[in-house]
């Protein structure tokens, strides 16, 4: 059963919606209509709907601002537009806005409303899907480089406005070679794997994990704009890093090296901070792993303890 919320303050365009889906998909859909964009936007802070059918001329909102307003209200809804209007430049803008669909009103005939809503929301899963893919790493689930580099601009940005800093920290795994020669690469999969589960763990829901490829981790710690604050983290860290990874046949250890930089202390471009941070992780596997080092002060860093 599809929950569709309609939306249409004309009630006789309303009950003729309701009766072709009922006429043609009896027991598939659970229609909810309400007459304006007020109700609309409550229904849907409320309640979970498959999809929405959207007049765009209500007496509180006119044009593609309501199509914005309900996308804002519930993001990732499919939206399936009803207009009076065979408008082909208004159908191409509100596609191009986030409409699965444009459909004329009066020109809707047979099962032509129920197959527009399936599809929407079949067209929806599948755009969702192909974002997730371009924005997050398939093996753990974390935010990948792309989606990272924009985190990182979006965090620079936020800080300047806000006057409160950030910390970067680049982290690389100690002895990730070792696992995937002697165990395989399923066993290295599983490793990289438990080791997202736990950086996640160790830090807020504010702050973004993501892997930048192989064994290269990265965090932004939102707020965090002080040595003591990023040393507090990146010692949770090393230690729930380096405690031993259960895997099928056996189990598997591995360490991790972290360089931190803070912004705006450090350099003030995405670039500068990923290269400072590189240069500090390097720093802590020099000094032998399974440590921290910050950029500025490239002496600091500290061994993990037994």
């Amino acid at each position: 059963m599809l929950k569709i919320l309609l939306v249409e303050d004309n009630p006789v365009d309303a009950q003729l919606a309701q009766d072709i889906l009922s006429d043609w998909s009896a027991d598939q859909f659970q229609i909810s209509h309400v007459p304006d964009l007020t109700r609309a936007l409550a229904s849907l802070s409320r309640d979970r709907f498959d999809a929405v059918l959207l007049d765009l001329s209500l007496p509180d909102g006119q044009g593609l601002k309501t199509l914005t307003l309900v996308q804002e209200t519930s993001p990732g809804i499919p939206i399936v537009v009803l207009s009076g209007y065979a408008d082909q430049a208004a159908a191409l803008q509100a596609v191009q806005q986030g409409a699965q669909d444009y459909l004329v009103k009066g020109q809707i005939q047979g099962d032509l409303l129920a197959r527009s809503i399936r599809y929407s929301i079949e067209r929806k899963r599948t755009e969702e899907r192909l974002t997730y893919l371009a924005q997050y790493d398939q093996l753990t689930g974390l935010v990948n480089r792309a989606l990272f580099q924009d985190r990182l601009v979006q965090a620079i940005a936020r800080s300047r406005r806000t006057q409160q800093g950030f910390a970067l920290m680049l982290l690389d795994l100690d002895g990730f070679k070792a696992v995937n020669d002697s165990l395989g690469h399923d066993a290295g999969d599983l490793v990289l794997k438990i080791v997202a589960d736990r950086l996640k763990n160790c830090v807020r829901e504010v702050d973004t994990v993501a892997r930048m490829g192989g064994d290269e981790f990265t965090i932004i710690l939102e707020g965090t704009a002080t040595e003591q604050g990023a040393e507090t983290v990146a010692t949770r860290i090393i230690q729930s890093i380096k405690q031993p990874c259960a895997l099928p046949t056996r189990q598997a250890t591995v360490g991790v090296s972290l360089g931190i930089t803070l912004f705006p202390q450090d350099d003030q471009s995405a670039d500068g901070l990923l290269k400072q941070a590189d240069s500090a992780m390097y720093l802590a596997k020099q000094q032998g792993g399974t440590r921290f080092a910050f950029f500025r002060s490239q002496a600091v860093g500290r061994r993990s303890s037994n």
